[in-house]
């Protein structure tokens, strides 16, 4: 009775989150009809969300888990990153996934090995975030001289720039291996602001100084779901018409955009990710960069709703034997 009750829970939940985006706007399917000319391109993105992006993700969080021992196995990192996709789409904020993703994957570990599991989470959102700036920061490098020709675009360049050099230098650092309690950079981050957060972080990365093979595996994971992402954003550019934008043009401006959607302000990123892709859109000399960022939202809030079935017959109660979890450590 205890676990029909808490299945019924879960549907309610589900049910309620997809009458809000139905009521609200967010989910409006009739946006799809725009596909009746292209329904190849739609199947596209269907496709490589369900069979490449999210495998993809799965993959890089499990070998994140994998390095430092904490035994999940992969069928439940599957399960648990779609359960971690629906609720990244419908509520606020792209880390509202994270956190239920913890919780269960928590739930399934013995209490030595849950804070290292719940690291992992932190890590693999904070490797997303850098493969999209590395992204950025290649296709800048390849979109040079039509950068340069745009003066717009020269502050965009630059940002991008920087938060490239800060990337390299954050993982030279991270994967250095100070002596114990000889690491300069922890006295640093104390006088910084937000300094819990940031020590939190960077601790995070020192557990994986020894995992290096580990660590960039799961940065190329992250250029490479990105790079699939653009490409479904470049396909949708062309259906709506924009056939002026050159494919490294897009590689450029989508990793910017995508990195406004992870401020925890709206469900997916709805409403800051439109403004900003019309203004990126606008500053490379092009317009409908809203439209565009909205048919990708309906068509991904369609896909990972899909989760929302785990997410209500997922059961927590995966727990790793004694003696397995002793194996392994």
């Amino acid at each position: 009775m205890k676990k029909l009750l808490l299945i019924l829970l879960k549907m309610g939940i589900v049910g309620t989150i997809l009458i809000y985006l139905i009521r609200s706007g967010r989910l409006n399917f009739e946006k799809l009809m725009l596909f009746q000319e292209a329904p190849e391109i739609l199947g596209l993105m269907v496709g490589v969300l369900i069979f490449a992006v999210v495998p993809m993700a799965t993959f890089r969080w499990w070998l994140l888990l994998k390095a430092i021992g904490v035994p999940l196995e992969p069928k439940q990192a599957f399960v648990l990153t779609w359960i971690g996709n629906f609720f990244n789409t419908t509520l606020p904020g792209a880390v509202t996934g994270d956190v239920v993703k913890g919780y269960y994957v928590i739930k399934a570990q013995e209490e030595e090995g849950r804070t290292r599991a719940f690291m992992t989470l932190l890590i693999d959102r904070f490797v997303g975030l850098f493969g999209l700036i590395v992204m950025a920061f290649f296709a800048l490098l390849f979109n040079l001289e039509l950068i340069l020709a745009q003066e717009q675009l020269h502050s965009l360049a630059w940002m991008i720039t920087a938060l490239f050099g800060g990337t390299v230098l954050f993982y030279l650092i991270a994967l250095y291996p100070f002596k114990q309690g000889h690491d300069p950079f922890l006295r640093l981050f104390q006088r910084l602001p937000a300094s819990k957060f940031s020590i939190k972080v960077y601790s995070a990365f020192k557990i994986f100084q020894h995992q290096k093979i580990t660590l960039i595996s799961t940065l190329l994971l992250a250029i490479g779901i990105h790079t699939l992402i653009a490409l479904i954003f470049f396909q949708v550019t062309q259906l709506m018409g924009i056939k002026e934008m050159e494919l490294a043009t897009q590689f450029f401006l989508m990793p910017i955009g995508l990195i406004t959607v992870a401020i925890p302000i709206a469900p997916g990123g709805i409403g800051i990710g439109h403004a900003a892709f019309e203004s990126l859109y606008q500053l490379a000399g092009f317009s409908g960069g809203a439209d565009i960022f909205n048919l990708f939202i309906i068509v991904q809030l369609g896909v990972f709703l899909l989760g929302g079935i785990p997410y209500f017959l997922y059961s927590s109660k995966y727990k790793i034997p004694k003696n397995q979890q002793e194996m392994l450590d």
